[in-house]
């Protein structure tokens, strides 16, 4: 029987795992589940404009989204309300700089309530004075990110991973001429002003305490 790309490329990466995985910190691969994880997705997203009566003249600016559809695809145990309580998405955006370098970013976002049943989207963005700083072009364009990858991971166990760019665990390795750096922020869909827009695509992300 033919085995499923998917199912080859996740056993391709739990072995590189195996390789790297004590040293580099990484997931270990779930036995007992596994999601559906289709390949990253992009879109250009302007501010909205929003008419409360109180406008005020500014120019829309481009944001950069990044999304990832995702299922439950196996479970050992079915949950008997049919969500999970919690999963985590650990994302890896590396930017083409002005300067000649590339810049790394990660950020790891949690998602509440998930249900089983049916596809659900997580995202990261990238703000317009981000983009602006780091390429130097006031617009958004996914020709500007070198790669995007990152996994799913459910229970503290990887579940699913997902990649654009480069080949999928390219997150884990060094990369010449890229500098990984917290200066320049990933935001969750909730530190956005698009926020409140298409709520019900999206997976609820956790609220901080």
């Amino acid at each position: 029987m033919k085995t499923p790309t998917f199912l080859k490329n996740f056993l391709v990466l739990g072995g590189s795992l195996a390789i790297a995985g004590g040293a580099l910190g990484q997931l270990p691969q779930s036995k007992d589940a596994k999601f559906s994880v289709e390949d990253p997705k992009f879109n250009n997203l302007q501010s909205p404009e929003i008419n409360d009566g109180n406008a005020k003249n500014f120019k829309p600016k481009d944001w950069l989204e990044v999304e990832v559809k995702l299922k439950v695809d196996q479970l050992r145990e079915q949950p008997a309300d049919n969500y999970l309580d919690e999963i985590t998405v650990n994302w890896h955006v590396v930017v083409k700089g002005q300067d000649r370098k590339a810049y790394k970013i990660s950020r790891s976002i949690s998602y509440v309530n998930i249900p089983t049943d049916e596809e659900v989207y997580v995202s990261i963005y990238l703000s317009p004075n981000t983009l602006r700083r780091i390429t130097g072009k006031p617009k958004a364009s996914k020709s500007d990110l070198e790669a995007v990858g990152g996994e799913v991971a459910l229970g503290g166990e990887m579940v699913g991973f997902f990649s654009f760019g480069e080949r999928a665990g390219w997150w884990r390795k060094e990369m010449k001429n890229v500098e990984a750096t917290s200066k320049f922020p990933l935001l969750d869909k909730s530190q956005t002003p698009f926020a409140p827009l298409w709520y019900d695509r999206y997976a609820e992300v956790k609220p901080k305490d």
